[in-house]
């Protein structure tokens, strides 16, 4: 008879690696809470190593225009809706500006250390939020200011307005300053406001966005931490 695999049992508190043997009934749960945050900084971070490599491809072959078109298209149909998904992992209620910076602080396209995003409410149809550091800045100024502008404004412009209107349609994101920066150490990188007008109107839902909504990966519903696995025939 054959012996059933060793189980590995988590230390106390949680594994800090995955150093050892291997573990068939590995899960996230069996992580502390350290090895936990650096594997969150890594899945944020490979959503920007998707963008680098799939938009260089795109770039080689079809051009820069095709670049941003592509890019405002996959961050309009992908970002509310995450959006919505953490809010309602996280427990954020309300569709004031606290409510907005509160996403953005989770939000995977602001990877922390990568992005070093800074937050200020004014009021709760007020605030603004800076990029002391911009690693997708780092990564595009090299190759000159249509790429700059290409990503700090055609990209962001209708993408960042998408991601805050998910969380109050009324609410619109404007640049203080931006790049192309006029020296190599002008800092902060950029600075945002946004503002909710009550008086303005609603942003309609994209057609890519409501697309997306359609998937599996947008309708999928995670089973309680600690269940048992599901079995998949």
């Amino acid at each position: 008879m054959t012996e059933p695999p060793e189980v590995t049992v988590p230390p106390e508190g949680g594994r800090d690696d995955y150093s050892g043997p291997f573990d068939p009934d590995f899960r996230y749960e069996d992580l502390s809470r350290d090895a936990l945050v650096k594997l969150v900084r890594e899945f944020a971070l490979i959503a920007h190593l998707l963008d680098r490599s799939v938009f260089t491809a795109v770039g080689m072959k079809y051009g820069q225009q095709a670049v941003e078109e592509l890019a405002i298209a996959e961050w309009m149909g992908a970002s509310p809706i995450y959006t919505e998904r953490i809010r309602k992992a996280f427990g954020i209620e309300g569709d004031d500006v606290a409510a907005i910076f509160k996403s953005l602080q989770l939000d995977p396209g602001f990877v922390h250390q990568y992005m070093d995003v800074r937050y200020e409410v004014v009021d709760d149809k007020h605030g603004y939020f800076e990029l002391a550091h911009c690693g997708a800045l780092m990564d595009v100024e090299p190759f000159g200011e249509r790429q700059v502008v290409g990503m700090c404004h055609h990209i962001e412009d209708p993408t960042f307005d998408a991601t805050v209107s998910a969380i109050n349609p009324r609410a619109r994101c404007r640049p203080v300053h931006r790049p192309p920066r006029s020296r190599g150490d002008q800092l902060p990188h950029c600075r945002w406001e946004v503002v909710i007008d009550d008086a303005a109107e609603p942003l309609a839902e994209p057609e890519i966005t409501r697309m997306v909504r359609g998937t599996t990966a947008a309708t999928h519903e995670w089973q309680p931490i600690g269940t048992p696995r599901p079995y998949h025939p």
